[in-house]
């Protein structure tokens, strides 16, 4: 359940900065990360933020497993 709630608020940041085209991120300006004037600092959080949401989304449902640990005595 928690990945769950993880993966929905990373996709709901990474939607809500899409939508505004401002990322408030750790370390930016007042005002947030402009899609125009700083392209790079805005496109890069978001596109790992999102990532990291559809993949713990996809890892809460069952989608994707962590790999079997194998035990060698």
């Amino acid at each position: 359940m928690l990945f769950f709630l993880v993966g929905l608020a990373a996709i709901a940041w990474a939607g809500h900065s899409l939508i505004t085209g401002k990322g408030f991120y750790k370390g930016c300006p007042p005002g947030g990360f402009d899609r125009t004037n700083d392209p790079f600092s805005f496109w890069a959080p978001t596109i790992i933020i999102l990532s990291i949401g559809v993949w713990t989304l996809l890892l809460s449902l069952g989608m994707i497993s962590f790999p079997s640990r194998s035990y060698h005595p």
